[in-house]
């Protein structure tokens, strides 16, 4: 069994949303006509939840959530197959040097911020990984849960997954996946496979742990020798619990952009209103995810648990 060093943390910290105060002012040419939004599919749940909530304030309005893999919905903006899309990860150098070389003139919002959670079996005696660890499970150093354990079944998304790309980048430092992993064309399939194998280890974002993480384990992350910076101890391993990632102790933490060509007084100009104000960044707080564009306080109490 692949062990840790046990480094209590004391502190819980309680996330809240404080409320603007006041009402949003109502939106009249923005809330009417038809919006098709590509939407990266780690986030598409919450998404969904803001579109439904929209188009419950606004009836003559119609959006429409698409979902598709991060690499995929960026690509079909950049060829102007869809005016608006959802990102889980920022625009990378080489999307940017396309973007400038063609003049491409487009807004982008930050609208909450998610992390990578790293999930097993609910069974797995396993809490906490090294970075070192996750590391070398997924490239295939690490095959066995112990010298003489089970094979690791190792669990990924889409190639083209903003949630690969993020951890490719931020724990694999850009090395392939291991040959061995399983490979799952959504977040859904993958969540429940990890679920139902008492040996397989997985990368999801936040959002599709609501309602299933009683069904996983969700580890903690980090090393002896490794802080989130110059004001922690440290040693403490840390789950991407929301003040965790509002913080970025987390060591896989990212933002969630949206990005949109329209210019104008569109419904695209209104929905987008709607997801970075007060409703919108409610629904990111309820989901598991931490909002980008309101205040928010963290509330500490005692506790010896490690969090």
């Amino acid at each position: 069994m692949i062990m840790s060093r046990i480094v209590p943390f004391t502190a819980v910290l309680v996330f809240v949303l404080l409320s603007s105060g006041c009402e949003e002012r109502k939106l009249v040419s923005t809330t009417t006509g038809s919006l098709r939004v590509e939407c990266d599919e780690s986030v598409v749940n919450v998404m969904r939840l803001i579109a439904d909530s929209f188009q419950m304030s606004y009836t003559e309005s119609n959006i429409r959530i698409v979902p598709v893999s991060g690499r995929e919905a960026i690509t079909n903006f950049i060829n102007d197959s869809v005016r608006v899309i959802v990102s889980g990860r920022a625009f990378n150098d080489e999307e940017l040097a396309v973007l400038k070389k063609y003049n491409i003139e487009y807004k982008s919002f930050k609208c909450a911020f998610d992390a990578v959670a790293v999930i097993g079996h609910k069974d797995n005696s396993q809490k906490r990984l090294r970075l070192g660890e996750v590391d070398s499970i997924f490239d295939g150093s690490v095959t066995r849960w112990g010298r003489k354990g089970p094979l690791i079944d190792v669990a990924i998304g889409d190639l083209n997954s903003s949630v690969n790309e993020v951890f490719k980048r931020k724990i694999l430092k850009n090395k392939p996946f291991t040959l061995t992993a399983t490979k799952f064309e959504s977040s859904d399939s993958l969540v429940k496979y990890v679920a139902s194998n008492p040996n397989a280890i997985g990368i999801v974002g936040l959002n599709w742990l609501r309602g299933n993480a009683e069904k996983l384990t969700v580890f903690a992350l980090g090393a002896p020798n490794w802080r989130p910076d110059s004001t922690q101890p440290y040693g403490i391993y840390y789950t991407p619990v929301q003040a965790h990632v509002y913080r970025n102790y987390y060591p896989i933490a990212r933002p969630v952009f949206m990005y949109s060509r329209e210019y104008g007084f569109t419904i695209a100009d209104g929905f987008i209103a709607y997801v970075t104000h007060t409703h919108g960044q409610q629904k990111f707080l309820n989901e598991g995810l931490v909002p980008a564009t309101q205040p928010v306080r963290l509330v500490e109490t005692t506790s010896n648990q490690v969090h």
